[in-house]
């Protein structure tokens, strides 16, 4: 299952230099290495050249601190700006494993940095709510729909509220920043 995801992000995000061979046994023979934090640096706001460093989670289901499994929220650039409304471009999306893939079959070793991600969707194609202001966004309903993406596309830590079983608020008045790009 993994060897297809690997097999699809190569086909459709890496130039065709760069891209794993389709072969999954070659695949399941490259070394990978477990991550469990990602540290990403997200600009202060109102400020240049400062940089906040929000750290990611991800345990899979491995415990965290010998209470249950962490695998946090994080905001990927997912598209365009006119993509997924009031979003522009990024969606939520649970991390469900960080890992290396380093590939010595070519001329040169190549290390992939990767994350297997859980994408959200949003409700009411991505318009807040008239009662609260805030966007709705749930898992997908194909709950075993897990996508490979680059890490270099998560760009920070998405504070979900949840508010039913189902469905979370995106809390994006954590700061002047969040709020000013959502809104």
């Amino acid at each position: 299952m993994i060897c297809r995801e690997l097999i699809r992000y190569s086909r459709l995000s890496l130039p065709p230099e760069r891209r794993l061979l389709d072969n999954s046994a070659i695949l399941r023979a490259l070394p990978v290495e477990l991550l469990t934090q990602l540290e990403i640096p997200v600009l202060a706001f109102q400020e240049s050249g400062v940089y906040d460093i929000h750290r990611a989670r991800c345990t899979g289901a491995r415990l965290f601190c010998n209470q249950t499994s962490r695998n946090d929220c994080v905001w990927i650039q997912a598209g365009g700006e006119n993509m997924y409304g009031a979003l522009r471009g990024c969606l939520p999306a649970r991390l469900m494993a960080l890992f290396k893939i380093r590939s010595g079959y070519m001329q040169q070793d190549t290390v992939y940095r990767l994350a297997r991600v859980q994408f959200m969707s949003l409700v009411h194609s991505g318009r807040p709510s008239d009662v609260h202001g805030l966007l709705t966004v749930q898992l997908r309903d194909v709950t075993r729909e897990l996508t490979i993406v680059d890490i270099g596309t998560i760009i920070g830590l998405a504070h979900l509220i949840p508010e039913t079983e189902r469905p979370w608020l995106v809390n994006s008045r954590i700061d002047l920043r969040t709020f000013n790009e959502i809104y």
